[in-house]
C-alpha cells in the first residue's frame, strides 16, 4: 500500500491503485498546417508533428482519510485578536505621525457580557469622535478610525474577539442560474451513487430511529447567508439550533438565498418535488449561522465567531459536520485553522468550498480557507446528466501540492429556493459541491454508527495519483457508504465508462487519441489539463467518425466538428454524439508541457 502525504500528517490520500496512466506512441507524421486559417492561432513553425497515441483504461480508487480522534490539536503561530488583513495594512501604512488613523472593524465576542451600545459607551472616551459605521458587520460589529495606539487599547480589552479592516471579508461561491427547471438534485446523488447506497445500507442521517429530529441525529452547521426554515424542505423542527451574527434574529430566516440552497442539498427532504429533489442526508438535522449582509459581504470575523460559536455548542446541539461554502483566494488564515483544528478536537469535521472564479479558474486561486490543513475541501464536477464527468471550469485549483481534497457534483444543481416555501432554483458553484460532502459525511456517521474515522473513496482523475485541480478525485459515494456500514454487499454503477492519459508533449506537436463511442445516448465528455503553471498553452480538437484530421499532408482543423481552444490550463469539450464510431481528439501544443486528459461517457479505447 502506497501512502501519499498532503496537507498534514492528519490529513491522507492513500493510493489503492495508482498505475501511471501513460499514453504510448506510435509512428510520427509530420504535418503542415495553414496559419493564415481563422482557426488555427499563429504557431512558430509551420510544421506539426502529430504523433498517434493509445491508452489503456487504467482507472485508480483513492481513499482521502481523516481520523478526528487522532488529530491532535494542532495550533498555528501568528494567530492574533489583530487579523491578517489589518495586520498587512498596519504593516504598509505608512504613518506620517503617531496620529494617523487606520479604518477598523471591531468585533466584539458573541457571548460578551455586554450589548455594543454598552461596550460603545462604557469606552466613550476611546470611540469619542471616532466611529465610522455603528452598524459595522452586524450585530457584533462596528467600524471607527483609530490610530496604532488606539488599536493597541482595543485589543487590551476583554469584550474584544478581533479587530480586522472593513474590507476584510469573503463571498458565497454559488450562482443562480435561471431557466433551469429541468435540472434535479437527484441526478446528482444519482450519479454518485449516493442515492442508491440511502437505499441499500438504510442510512438517511435520522440516526436515532425517531419522527422527530435531535441532536442524536448527524447534525450539519452551515455557515452561510441564513437558513429559510419556512421551505417544505427544511421544516418541521430540522434547524435545531440558530446563531445571526448580521440582524440578531432569534429565528432562522435568509434574505440572501444562498443558505437555504445549500442545506437544502445537504439535507432536505425534498418535500416540494418529493423523489426529485431530496437532499444527500435527508434524515439530518440543521443548525444554521448567519455571517452574510450581502453575498459578496461575509465577514472574515463573523465566521470566526460562527465557528466559536459551533465549538461552544457542540453539545447543546449535537454538530457533527461543519460546511463553509464561502471563501476567496489568498494566504492560509492562522486564526480560521486554528479553529477548525479546535472543532476537529471536539469531533467536527470541517468541510469547504474549493472556490470559483466565473471567468474561468486558474493556478493559485484556491479559497484560502480550503488551505486549512484539516478541512476537507472540495471542487466542482458535472455530473452525467450536465454532460459530465468533467471538471467545472470555474471550479479553483491550488498550486504545488496544495489543491482541493476531492471534487463532487456542483453544477446546475437545483435545490430549495429561499423564501418560496415550496420552489427551487438552480445553482452552480463548488458552494454547491461542498454540502454534497458534508451530507455524505452524515450518510457515512449513520452508516458506521459515529465513528469518526472518515474514508472518502474517489475515483483518480487528472495526473496520477494526487492531484492539485482534482485532488484525489471524483467521489465515489456508494463505495463510500458502502465502507462505512463495512459491508461487502451492494454496488453501483453509473453506466460511465471513464479513460485517462497523461503525457509531456513538444511545442509544435498534436498528439492524437483514438475514442470509440459505443452509444448514443450519454454525453461524451474531454477534459484537458495542464499541468504546468507557466501559461503553457494546448487546444483541444475532436474529428466526427470518417473525418481524417490528416489530409494530403494538410492538418485539417477547420474539418474538427468540436474545438476548445482558450488560454486557461483547461480545455473541455461535451456533447451528445449524433452517431457512434471511433472519434479522434488532438491536443495541439503550442509550447512544451505536460498535460492529463479524462474522457467520459459510454466509450472505449
Amino acid at each position: 500500500m502506497k501512502i501519499v502525504k498532503f496537507f498534514s500528517i492528519n490529513l491522507l490520500a492513500i493510493l489503492l491503485i495508482a498505475l501511471p496512466v501513460t499514453a504510448s506512441a506510435q509512428e510520427d507524421i509530420w504535418a503542415s498546417v495553414d496559419n493564415g486559417n481563422s482557426v488555427v492561432k499563429p504557431m512558430a513553425n509551420s510544421k506539426i508533428k502529430i504523433i498517434d497515441r493509445q491508452v489503456e483504461d487504467n482507472n485508480s480508487i483513492q481513499h482521502l482519510s481523516i481520523d478526528l480522534s487522532s488529530v491532535g490539536q494542532e495550533k498555528l503561530s501568528g494567530a492574533s485578536k489583530v487579523l491578517e488583513a489589518l495586520q498587512q495594512k498596519i504593516n504598509q501604512h505608512k504613518l506620517s505621525s503617531a496620529q494617523d488613523k487606520i479604518e477598523v472593524s471591531i468585533m466584539l465576542k458573541y457571548d460578551a457580557s455586554i450589548t455594543k451600545d454598552e461596550f460603545i459607551k462604557n469606552h466613550e472616551e476611546l470611540f469619542e469622535g471616532a466611529i465610522t459605521n455603528p452598524d459595522g458587520f452586524g450585530v457584533f460589529s462596528f467600524f471607527a478610525a483609530l490610530t496604532p495606539e488606539q488599536i493597541e487599547t482595543v485589543i487590551q480589552l476583554d469584550e474584544v474577539s478581533s479587530v480586522s479592516t472593513p474590507d476584510d471579508v469573503v463571498s458565497v461561491y454559488g450562482e443562480p442560474v435561471e431557466d433551469q427547471e429541468g435540472v434535479y438534485l437527484n441526478g446528482s446523488t444519482e450519479m454518485t451513487g449516493i442515492k442508491k447506497a440511502r437505499s441499500d445500507y438504510g442510512v438517511t442521517g435520522n440516526r436515532d430511529g425517531k419522527a422527530s429530529y435531535s441532536k442524536n441525529d448527524s447534525v450539519i452547521a452551515i455557515i452561510d447567508t441564513g437558513i429559510d426554515g419556512d421551505h417544505v424542505d427544511l421544516n418541521g423542527g430540522k434547524i435545531l439550533g440558530w446563531m445571526d451574527f448580521v440582524n440578531g434574529r432569534t429565528t432562522p430566516y435568509d434574505d440572501l438565498g444562498h443558505g437555504t440552497h445549500v442545506a437544502s442539498i445537504a439535507a432536505g427532504i425534498g418535500a416540494g418535488d418529493p423523489g426529485i429533489q431530496t437532499g444527500v442526508a435527508p434524515g439530518a438535522a440543521l443548525v444554521g449561522v448567519k455571517v452574510c449582509v450581502t453575498d459578496t459581504n461575509c465577514s472574515t470575523q463573523n465566521v470566526l465567531n460562527a465557528l466559536d460559536w459551533i465549538i461552544a455548542n457542540k453539545s447543546n446541539y449535537g454538530i457533527d459536520v461543519i460546511n463553509i461554502s464561502l471563501g476567496s483566494a489568498g494566504n492560509v488564515n492562522t486564526n480560521i485553522c486554528n479553529r477548525v483544528n479546535s472543532a476537529i478536537a471536539k469531533g467536527i469535521l470541517t468541510v469547504v468550498a474549493a472556490g470559483n472564479t466565473p471567468s474561468g479558474a486558474d493556478y493559485g486561486s484556491l479559497n484560502h480557507i480550503a488551505k486549512c490543513s484539516n478541512v476537507v475541501s472540495v471542487g466542482n464536477m458535472a455530473d452525467p446528466y450536465e454532460g459530465g464527468w468533467y471538471l467545472n471550469f470555474t471550479s479553483n485549483r491550488g498550486t504545488g501540492s496544495q489543491g482541493p481534497s476531492l471534487t463532487a457534483p456542483g453544477t446546475l444543481i437545483r435545490a430549495a429556493k429561499a423564501n418560496s416555501t415550496n420552489e427551487y432554483i438552480a445553482y452552480s458553484g463548488t458552494s454547491m459541491a461542498s454540502p454534497m460532502i458534508a451530507g455524505l459525511a452524515a450518510l457515512m456517521l449513520h452508516a458506521s454508527n459515529g465513528d469518526l474515522s472518515y474514508d472518502f473513496s474517489t475515483e483518480g482523475f487528472g495526473m496520477s495519483g494526487y492531484d492539485k485541480v482534482y485532488g484525489n478525485g471524483l467521489i465515489l459515494g456508494h463505495d463510500t457508504i458502502k465502507a462505512a456500514k463495512g459491508s461487502s454487499s451492494g454496488s453501483y454503477d453509473d453506466y460511465r465508462d471513464h479513460i485517462r492519459a497523461q503525457s509531456g508533449i513538444d511545442a509544435s506537436t498534436m498528439d492524437m487519441y483514438s475514442i470509440k463511442v459505443n452509444s448514443t445516448d450519454a454525453y461524451f465528455a474531454s477534459t484537458l489539463i495542464i499541468d504546468d503553471e507557466n501559461g503553457a498553452d494546448l487546444d483541444l480538437y475532436i474529428w466526427e467518425p470518417g473525418i481524417e484530421p490528416v489530409q494530403n499532408g494538410q492538418l485539417r482543423l477547420d474539418l474538427a466538428m468540436k474545438s476548445s481552444t482558450g488560454s486557461l490550463p483547461q480545455e473541455t469539450i461535451s456533447f451528445k454524439p449524433t452517431e457512434k464510431g471511433t472519434y479522434k481528439v488532438g491536443i495541439l501544443a503550442y509550447d512544451k508541457a505536460t498535460y492529463a486528459i479524462d474522457w467520459s461517457g459510454q466509450i472505449s479505447s
